[in-house]
C-alpha cells in the first residue's frame, strides 16, 4: 500500500513539474519572439492563471489518485474481509464434521451399552420367571396337598358315622335276635343255627368287601403316587432344560462381552504405543531392536511405575524414559476394560 502511495506522489510531482518546464519554455519563447509590447501588468495576470490551473489540474490529479487509492483499499478490504469468511466457514465445517464423527462414536458406544444392559435385563427376567414358576409350583403342590388331606378327613368322618350306624344296626338286631332266641329258642333252634351260617357268610362277604375296597384304594394310591413322580421328573426335565439354554444364553453374552473388552484393550494399546513412541528418542541403533516393558497405572490412567523387561538396553532405557516423560496414557472408561490396562505388558519395537 506504501509503495502504491510514493508512485502517486511521484506521479503528481513530475506532472507539475511537467507543466512548471512547459510554462518557463512558453515564457522564453515570448521573451525572444518579436511581438508587440504588451502591457507588464497583462503579462504577469496570465502567468498567475496559469500557474492557478496548473494546480487546479495537480488537485484533480491528486483527488483522481486518491479516490483510486480508497476504492483499491476498499477492493483490497473486501477480498481479505471474504477470505476471512471463506476461513470461518471452512473452519466451522470442519468442527461439524468432528463433532459428528464423535457423536457418532458415542452414540454407538451408548448402543453396546444398552444391549448388554438389555441382554443382563433378559436373563434376570427368565431367572425371576423360573423362581416364579417354581413358587408357583410349590403352591399348587401344597393346596393339592391339603386338599387331599381335607378329603381323607371328610372320608374318616363318613366311614366312622357309616360304622356307628352299621354298630348300632347290629346291636338293635342282635337284641332282637337274642329276643327271638330267648321266646323261640326250642322253637327255633334249626333256624337259629341257619340264621347264624348266613350271618357268618354275610361276615366272610363283608370282610371280604372291605379288603377288596382297601386293595382298590391302595392300588389308586399307588398310581397317584406313580403319577406324581412321572409329572416330578417331567417338571425336572424341563426345568433342566431351561436351565440349559439360560446357561448357554449367558455364555454366549459373556464370549461377546469378553470379545468386546479384548478389542477395546488392544484398541488402548496401540495407543499407548503411539503415545510413548511420541516421546521417545530414537536413533538408528535402536532400528530392529526391541524391548519388553512392563507399565502400571492408575484408574485414570496415570503411570505408577515402569519397568523394562528382555530386550535391547538402549531401546529399553529409551523406552521407560519416553513412558515417565509422557506421565499419564490414555485409559478407558469402561470397568473392565480399565481392569486389563491397568497391569500390561508390552513388546516395544521403535520406529526408526
Amino acid at each position: 500500500m506504501k509503495d502504491n502511495q510514493s508512485k502517486y506522489s511521484v506521479a503528481i510531482i513530475i506532472s507539475v513539474g511537467l507543466h512548471v518546464v512547459l510554462l518557463v519554455l512558453l515564457g522564453l519563447s515570448a521573451t525572444s519572439a518579436p511581438l508587440k509590447p504588451q502591457p507588464k501588468m497583462k503579462t504577469i495576470q496570465a502567468v498567475v492563471v496559469s500557474e492557478q490551473a496548473v494546480k487546479q489540474h495537480a488537485d484533480r490529479i491528486k483527488r483522481t489518485e486518491q479516490e483510486k487509492r480508497r476504492k483499491e483499499q476498499q477492493r483490497l478490504q473486501q477480498a481479505e474481509d471474504r477470505i476471512n469468511k471463506l476461513n470461518e466457514e471452512r473452519r466451522q465445517k470442519e468442527a461439524a464434521i468432528v463433532k459428528a464423527k464423535n457423536d457418532q462414536r458415542k452414540a454407538e458406544q451408548a448402543a453396546k451399552r444398552a444391549e448388554t444392559k438389555r441382554a443382563e435385563k433378559e436373563v434376570e427376567r427368565k431367572l425371576a420367571e423360573v423362581a416364579a414358576l417354581k413358587a408357583e409350583q410349590h403352591r399348587l403342590k401344597k393346596v393339592e396337598e391339603r386338599k387331599k388331606a381335607e378329603a381323607a378327613t371328610k372320608k374318616a368322618e363318613q366311614a366312622a358315622a357309616a360304622a356307628d350306624k352299621k354298630r348300632k344296626a347290629a346291636e338293635e338286631k342282635e337284641r332282637k335276635r337274642q329276643a327271638a332266641v330267648v321266646a323261640e329258642n326250642k322253637r327255633k333252634k334249626a333256624e337259629a343255627a341257619k340264621q347264624e351260617r348266613k350271618r357268618q357268610e354275610a361276615e366272610k362277604k363283608r370282610v371280604a368287601e372291605q379288603k377288596r375296597k382297601a386293595a382298590e384304594k391302595e392300588h389308586q394310591r399307588l398310581a397317584k403316587i406313580e403319577r406324581d413322580r412321572e409329572e416330578r421328573l417331567m417338571q425336572e426335565q424341563i426345568e433342566a432344560e431351561f436351565a440349559s439354554e439360560l446357561e448357554s444364553e449367558i455364555q454366549q453374552l459373556d464370549a461377546v462381552r469378553q470379545q468386546e473388552v479384548l478389542s477395546e484393550v488392544d484398541k488402548y494399546q496401540a495407543r499407548i504405543q503411539s503415545s510413548i513412541q511420541r516421546n521417545m528418542l530414537t536413533s538408528d541403533a535402536m532400528k530392529g531392536k526391541s524391548c519388553a516393558l512392563n507399565i502400571r497405572l492408575s484408574d485414570s490412567g496415570l503411570v505408577l511405575s515402569v519397568t523394562s523387561g528382555k530386550g535391547d538396553r538402549i531401546v529399553c532405557r529409551a523406552g521407560v524414559n519416553a513412558v515417565n516423560k509422557v506421565g499419564s496414557l490414555p485409559m478407558s472408561t469402561d470397568p473392565d476394560v480399565a481392569s486389563k490396562l491397568k497391569n500390561i505388558n508390552l513388546i516395544f519395537r521403535p520406529e526408526i
